[in-house]
C-alpha cells in the first residue's frame, strides 16, 4: 500500500498496532511499511516493522530493524524485547541470554519484563532461569492472568503437566467472566506465524522466481533474471540502508561529505528497497 499523505506516521502506526495485536501481521506489515516511507528511520517505526518480521519468522530482518530502532533510541523497549527474540530465533544463544537481561536491568519490578526474559531465554534453551523469571512475574503480579499462562506455557514445555495445569487454573479463575478466556497464552512477540521458506533447491524449476522475482520474458535473456527484484534484494538493501543510516546520524566526528555521502547511499538503498518490496507484494 502507498502512503496516505493526509495520515501521519503515528496513524499508520496506531493502525498497524491494531492489526498486528488482532494476528493481522501482513495488514500490520503494510501499515508499518506507510510510516516507514514517511520517516524511515523513525524509532517506533523501525521496532514495529522488527515485531512484524519476527512474527513473520525472519529474525535476521528483524535484528535490523531492531537495531535501527536502537541506533536512534538505545532504551527502546520494544526494539530490545524483539531484539532478545530475534537473536534466540537465530541461535545466538549467549547474546540473546544479554539481550533479556538488559530488559530487567531497564526495570527489575515489570512483571511484563519478567514474563518476556523468561520466554526469551527459554528459547535460547536455558530452563531454569526461564522457570525463575516466570514464577518472578506470578509473585510480582499475581492478579495478572498473563503471568499465570506464561508459567504455564513454560511448565508444559518443560514436561511439568501438574504446574502447567495449577497455572492454566489460576489464570482462569482470575478471568471468571471470560474477558480473556480465549486471550492467547504468549504475548505476541513470542508468538509466530506459518513459515514460509524460499525453496532454493537445485533441481526446483521455478529456483529463480523465488529468490530474485519473477522473469520478465519480453527482456532480452540476460536481463530476465536480476538480482533487483525478489528475497535476495530486499535483504542486501535493507542491511545497505541500516548500514549506512547509523554512520550518517550518529558520525559525529566523521567529515561532513562523508556522512553526506552515508546518507544518499542510504536513502537510495531505502527507497529501492521499499521499490522492490511493493512489486513483490503485488506478485503474493
Amino acid at each position: 500500500m502507498d502512503a496516505d499523505p493526509k495520515r501521519t506516521l503515528a496513524e499508520h502506526l496506531q493502525s498497524a498496532e491494531m492489526l498486528y495485536d488482532l494476528g493481522q501481521v501482513p495488514d500490520a506489515r503494510a501499515e508499518t511499511d506507510a510510516a516507514l516511507r514517511l520517516d524511515p528511520l523513525d524509532p517506533d517505526a523501525n521496532a514495529m516493522a522488527a515485531a512484524c518480521a519476527l512474527a513473520d519468522n525472519d529474525p535476521d530482518e528483524a535484528l535490523v530493524y531492531a537495531g535501527a530502532a536502537l541506533a536512534r533510541t538505545p532504551g527502546h523497549r520494544r526494539a530490545m524485547i524483539t531484539r532478545g527474540y530475534a537473536l534466540a530465533d537465530s541461535g545466538r544463544r549467549e547474546e540473546a541470554m544479554q539481550a533479556a537481561a538488559s530488559l530487567l536491568e531497564l526495570d527489575r519490578a515489570s512483571w511484563l519484563h519478567h514474563i518476556h526474559y523468561a520466554l526469551i531465554t527459554r528459547r535460547a534453551g536455558a530452563a531454569q532461569p526461564a522457570l525463575d523469571a516466570a514464577w518472578n512475574a506470578v509473585n510480582l503480579a499475581p492478579d495478572q492472568p498473563r503471568t499465570h499462562r506464561t508459567l504455564a506455557a513454560i511448565a508444559e514445555d518443560l514436561g511439568m503437566d501438574d504446574l502447567a495445569k495449577r497455572s492454566r487454573r489460576a489464570a482462569a479463575d482470575l478471568d471468571p467472566d471470560g474477558i480473556e478466556a480465549h486471550a492467547p497464552a504468549l504475548p505476541p512477540e513470542a508468538r509466530r506465524m506459518r513459515r514460509r521458506l524460499v525453496d532454493a533447491d537445485k533441481d526446483d524449476p521455478a529456483w529463480r522466481e523465488k529468490m530474485f522475482g519473477a522473469a520478465d520474458e519480453t527482456a532480452p535473456y540476460w536481463r530476465r533474471y536480476t538480482p533487483f527484484q525478489g528475497p535476495v534484494a530486499r535483504s542486501a538493501l535493507l542491511g545497505v540502508a541500516v548500514v549506512f543510516a547509523v554512520p550518517a546520524l550518529l558520525g559525529s566526528e566523521i567529515d561532513t561529505g562523508a556522512r553526506l555521502f552515508f546518507a544518499v547511499v542510504a536513502v537510495a538503498a531505502w527507497v529501492g528497497w521499499f521499490t522492490v518490496l511493493r512489486r513483490h507484494r503485488r506478485t503474493e
